[in-house]
């Protein structure tokens, strides 16, 4: 119970934290297109606003992915679940959690080999080392390896949503 109260805690402060930072990416991301627009049309145009954007985009996307897992919003074939007694439905639930786990565990370790393939590789135009860039995978994969760990431990507590 411990350890499941630890989980989640955890899990509320970055998903806290994450909320915020995505927001805040979004902002920037819109005022670096715009800001490209306006130059674009009136002076001559920014050459890192592109590439600030995109990064951006890649971050925010990232980080929204664990979001939208926490809050159980991707793609998910409910229906089959449904069909399932209780009992079934919910270690069915448990068993689709370690799959992804195992699945986001996988994703950090090819992304931090990607991250070494980039150590010298610099972007064009804001000269940012490209191994930050790529930090967002291992990172949004091990927050949601977080969330997915907090979920088995609320689901074998009988705190989570699919109780038996």
């Amino acid at each position: 119970m411990v350890l499941t109260s630890f989980f989640r805690r955890l899990s509320e402060r970055m998903d806290f934290i994450i909320n915020r930072l995505v927001f805040a990416l979004i902002v920037a991301m819109i005022l670096s297109i715009t800001l490209q627009i306006v130059f674009r049309v009136f002076f001559n145009a920014l050459t890192w606003t592109e590439e600030l954007s995109r990064y951006l985009l890649v971050w925010s996307t990232f980080l929204g992915a664990t979001m939208a897992y926490k809050r159980g919003m991707h793609i998910s074939v409910i229906f089959c679940v449904n069909l399932f007694p209780p009992r079934v439905r919910r270690w069915v639930v448990i068993l689709s959690i370690v799959l992804s786990v195992i699945f986001f565990a996988v994703a950090i370790k090819y992304g931090i080999q990607l991250m070494a393939f980039q150590k010298s590789q610099i972007s064009p135009a804001l000269r940012l080392p490209m191994r930050w860039v790529y930090l967002v995978l291992p990172l949004s994969f091990g927050i949601m390896v977080i969330y997915g760990l907090t979920a088995v431990l609320e689901e074998f507590s009988g705190t989570g949503e699919v109780n038996a």
